[in-house]
Parts: C-alpha cells; structure tokens; sequence
C-alpha cells in the first residue's frame, strides 16, 4: 500500500508551493548561487525548496482543477512505489511457483493417465488378436466413463455375437453331418430289403409261395422310401418358408372323423382302438391338406407306440382358437426323452426303431413347423407306460377378422 503522499497544489500564475517539514535538514550538496548571495546581501529574502522526492521513483497524478471551461490550476498527487514493487514481486513469486506447481502435477498425471490408456489399448489390441485367431470367448472390462470404454462394450457385444453365431454354424454342421447320417441310416434298411428280395425274386431262391408276400414287402419298404423323401423334402421347404397356406373354414368333426378312417386299418391291426369326441358343429380355420398331414403323423406315431390301447381324438373351440388333442394310452415318455421328440429322426428309445414300435423318422419336426407356420402351438405330456397326449391350438380367426 502507498505510506506517503506529498500533495503539491500548482495555480495558473505562481511556482508549485512545497510545504516544508519542521526541522528538516538540508541537503549535504545545499547552495545558493551569485545571484542569490548579493540577494541575500542587498537584505532580500530568498527562498530554496528543497525536495528529496526524485530521489527514488515516484507514482505522480495531476488533477486538474477547472472553473466552468477555465482551467485554474491542479493537485499533483505523489507517491513512491517501492511497496507496490514489492507486493508485485511477492504475487510474481507466488503466480511462478504455482505454474511450475502446476506444470509439474499435469505432466505427472498425463504421464499417469497416458500409461493407463496405452494399457487398455494393448489389451484391446490382445483381445482383438484373439477374435482373429478364432477365440470368440475373449471379454474387455466395461465402463461408460470414456470412448474407449464404450469401445470395449461394442467390442463385448460382437465377440458375443461372433460366438453365437459360431454356435449356430457348428450346431448346423453337427446337424447337417447327422441328418445325411441318418437318411442313410434310415434308407440303407428298406433299399438293403428290396435288393435283397429282388436278388431272391430273379434267381429263383425264394419258392414260389413266397412271391406274393416279397413283392408286398417290396412294395412297402419302396413306399417307405417315398414317404421319407417326401417328408425331408417338406421339411426344407417349411423350413425355409417356402409353402404357402391356404387357410379355410372346416368341419372339426368331419376332419377327425375322415383321419380315423385313414388309420383305422393300421391301428385294429395292432389291437388299437380310435374314438373321436367332437361337437358336432365345431369348426377349425386351417390348410386343411397340411393339417391332414399333422394328424396322420401324429395319429400314426401313437399308433406306432401303442399296442391293445386306446386312441381318442377330442376338439373344443372358443371365440379366439380351436383346441385339438390327440392321446393314447401307449408306452409314454420319460421328461428328457419329450425334450428331444421334434428333433430329427429321433426316436425316444433307439431300441424300438425299426421294431414292432415302429421306425425313426421326421414326421415330429414337421409337425412343430407346420403348427407354428398357422401361428399356433403345440405341447405334449407324457408318462411312462401310461400313454402321451398332444394338444394344437389353432387360432380362429383371421388378423383381419379379429
């Protein structure tokens, strides 16, 4: 702060007026001139002002004094500046330190801060030469805190994605390797069946009396042939959504009526009965061929599995859907063998394939497809040496009906 002003007042027509100071002593270098001496000598009175204020550096603010438009004189304020030097070179001190201070924290902590970056970087880098070299399983720690945290998400979410389609291609070809396993499985029996009748036939080694019965076996196993063409060839197209429905309104009970005339035959053969319990105005909305083509093959798979039993086909309906059941009183189905029935050319105890309870097939498959192509579903329950029963419901109405 400045400790000492001098005010100086200066008018228009006299010399600046310095107030003395009591018992000021003169300067070491003080003296008066000639002139001022024979002055002083003639009885004159001369005065000197003495001022040591240039002696050091000074602030110095001249006020002007004015009279309207007339200036009559002005204050000239004086101040020496050391104090204000110093608190300048005390703040300049504090202002140097502070940004060495501060200089030396930021380069430490970019230092810190540019190690931790490159770290995740490296591991990204890590990660993604794992996914290069096909390991789908590598993970990067996640935040939201920065892009590269953000980065390590999306990359999370694509090594997952990358996984699950990895999954999907092998499961595809395991089944693929498996299917053509099992179509050459499933038609090595009947083409080993007619070659070896037609080899027995052309030689003459089976009698006579046996003709007939061979060329009827002849003619099933070609039939089995057909129908498992057949049914791998709808199962590619239901797969790959390439039928289209034609949907109609139909008696119920007509429909379950004419599928027990088809398998009627099959089923007295092996003791089975079949009964329908439908009302008798009930109505299913439906492809009726591909519908016709659900009932046989399940009708026929309980036909297959049961012996001296009882086959009961029954429909209820309500204002949304039609509900078909089809149940039998057949061998059953432990919980881990229902998991697996929609699967292809399985049979839920591979002892029975090819015996008096029937053959493998993809009957099942198609069935689960078909069902959920006429956007409804299908369930099954079953207990072991009980018997099974299947459950459609359909929808009743068309989207634009509803």
């Amino acid at each position: 702060m400045l400790k000492k002003f001098i005010i100086q007042s200066r008018m228009p027509t006299t010399k600046p007026f310095i107030p003395t100071q009591m018992n000021q002593p003169l300067p070491k270098d003080f003296s008066i001139s000639a002139d001022d001496k024979k002055k002083l000598e003639s009885g004159e009175t001369v005065s000197k002002k003495i001022d040591n204020r240039f002696n050091k550096e000074m602030t110095i603010v001249y006020v002007p004094i004015m009279n309207g438009d007339k200036f009559v004189g002005s204050i000239v304020l004086n101040s020496p500046i050391s104090g204000t030097e110093q608190v300048i070179g005390t703040i300049n001190r504090y202002m140097f330190y502070t940004i060495l201070l501060s200089i030396t924290v930021a380069l430490i902590l970019s230092a810190i801060l540019s190690k931790l970056q490159v770290n995740r970087i490296n591991k990204l880098r890590a990660a993604t030469k794992d996914v290069i070299q096909g390991n789908y399983h590598a993970r990067l720690k996640e935040n939201n805190f920065d892009e590269i945290g953000a980065l390590a998400i999306d990359f999370n979410k694509m090594t997952q994605t990358l996984e699950h389609l990895k999954k999907k291609l092998n499961d595809k070809r395991n089944g693929d390797a498996q299917f053509i396993a099992d179509v050459s499985h499933e038609m090595r029996t009947p083409l080993t069946t007619i070659s070896g009748l037609t080899e027995g036939l052309v030689n003459d080694i089976i009698p006579k009396s046996e003709t007939d019965r061979c060329i009827a076996l002849i003619d099933t196993e070609a039939r089995r042939l057909t129908k498992l063409v057949n049914e791998n060839l709808d199962y590619e197209k239901i797969r790959s959504n390439k039928i289209k429905l034609q949907k109609t309104r139909f008696n119920g009970k007509e429909f379950l009526e004419l599928i027990k005339e088809q398998v009627d035959y099959v089923a007295s053969e092996k003791g089975n009965t079949i009964t329908v319990a439908i009302d008798k105005d009930m109505a299913i909305y439906a492809d009726y061929d591909r519908l016709t083509q659900v009932f046989i093959n399940i009708v026929k798979n309980s036909v297959q599995f049961t012996e001296n039993g009882q086959i009961t086909l029954t429909g209820t309906q309500d204002y949304k859907e039609s509900v078909l059941t089809i149940t039998d009183t057949g061998i059953g189905m432990n919980t881990e063998e229902l998991e697996q029935i929609w699967e292809r050319f399985y049979k839920a105890d591979m002892s029975r394939t090819n015996t008096a309870f029937g053959e493998s097939g993809i009957g099942l498959s198609i069935v689960k497809q078909l069902i959920e192509y006429h956007d409804g579903s299908i369930t099954v329950t079953s207990e072991p040496n009980k018997g099974t029963s299947f459950t459609i419901r359909l929808p009743f109405f068309q989207d634009n009906e509803q």
